[in-house]
């Protein structure tokens, strides 16, 4: 009797739990807030980015929901639209470069915000050290001051009788470090008996006026930096390159897909493929001010032989011996 006893609670038990299963908490889905230069998700860099929080167990419609928000490679545009992000009561802000990150950080505190691209961030007051970043950011610095007399070497090499370089910024990008990293480029331009000329823009229509500037200030090679406005049209710079006949040196591999003579930077997919792992610690309970901000390990230069046959270049053979890649 007592075993029939027991077996009775217990069925009874299971019958009163049964009713209140399908009233189980449901699982959490976490909002991201993504503000970025690409007009759409296509972008390879924000496929890089969620195809690696896929791999770390994160799921749109299952346990994140991703609010795409883009500037279209207008910088002005970042302030409203981190505005609108925080209002959305996210868990965390993924931006795209410095002023991406910037208009996040003014626009709160409290947010996480992980930055997939920032030069300077020190320097830029996006963090207080890159070890200790002491507030609400953290993410993965880019180099841009530091690579700026590589990149000269590099188009000095790729064109040995070259004595006038030039190169193409955008003025809105980088403001408060643009003097520095002017020094930097005339310092490295002295050193290889070279000129040096900054070419300024400020909105897409002074893109191509840029080049037509470039040709009458009889340019030999031209170096894009990688401000939004540039990586969201690296498609026509390169068409206008071409058009002409300007040897053109991008920030990173994107740029010589499209169809710049050559590159020379960071793995840009890669980046974000690790802005992943670190909204990933956030989401699980870490601390941006713990996070330490993270510098690039791998530099690639990626040579376009189509461009080049277009063009009339020939490679001298120790300058395509240092290419990571050959598109041919």
């Amino acid at each position: 009797m007592t075993r029939r006893r027991e077996l009775l609670i217990a069925l009874s038990a299971g019958a009163l739990a049964a009713p209140f299963a399908g009233f189980a908490q449901p699982q959490k889905i976490y909002r991201i807030g993504y503000l970025a230069n690409d007009p759409d998700r296509a972008s390879p860099t924000f496929q890089a980015f969620i195809g690696a929080m896929r791999e770390l167990g994160w799921v749109e419609g299952k346990n994140i929901e991703i609010q795409y928000r883009t500037s279209g490679g207008r910088n002005e545009l970042f302030p409203n639209l981190a505005a609108e992000t925080v209002r959305e009561n996210v868990d965390v802000i993924v931006t795209t470069g410095s002023p991406s990150t910037r208009a996040a950080k003014a626009a709160t505190d409290s947010i996480p915000i992980v930055f997939g691209s920032a030069a300077n961030p020190v320097e830029q007051k996006f963090v207080a050290s890159l070890a200790r970043p002491g507030g609400n950011v953290t993410g993965l610095a880019l180099l841009v001051q530091e690579l700026g007399p590589k990149r000269l070497q590099l188009m000095k090499e790729m064109l040995p009788r070259a004595t006038r370089f030039a190169r193409l910024y955008d003025v809105s990008g980088l403001k408060a470090i643009q003097p520095a990293i002017m020094t930097e480029y005339e310092s490295a331009a002295r050193a290889l008996g070279v000129t040096i000329r900054h070419i300024s823009v400020a909105h897409f229509d002074d893109i191509q006026p840029a080049f037509v500037a470039a040709v009458r200030q009889r340019v030999d090679a031209l170096q894009v930096t990688a401000d939004a406005l540039f990586v969201v049209n690296r498609d026509l710079i390169a068409k206008l390159a071409l058009e002409h006949q300007i040897p053109m040196m991008g920030p990173d591999g994107r740029f010589a897909d499209a169809g710049a003579l050559v590159s020379y930077g960071e793995n840009f997919a890669s980046r974000y493929r690790r802005a992943a792992f670190l909204v990933d610690k956030i989401l699980r309970g870490a601390k941006p001010a713990e996070i330490p901000v993270e510098q690039p390990l791998v530099l690639q230069l990626v040579v376009n032989l189509k461009t080049a046959k277009r063009l009339g270049v020939a490679f001298p053979e120790s300058f395509l011996l240092q290419a990571d890649r050959v598109i041919r």
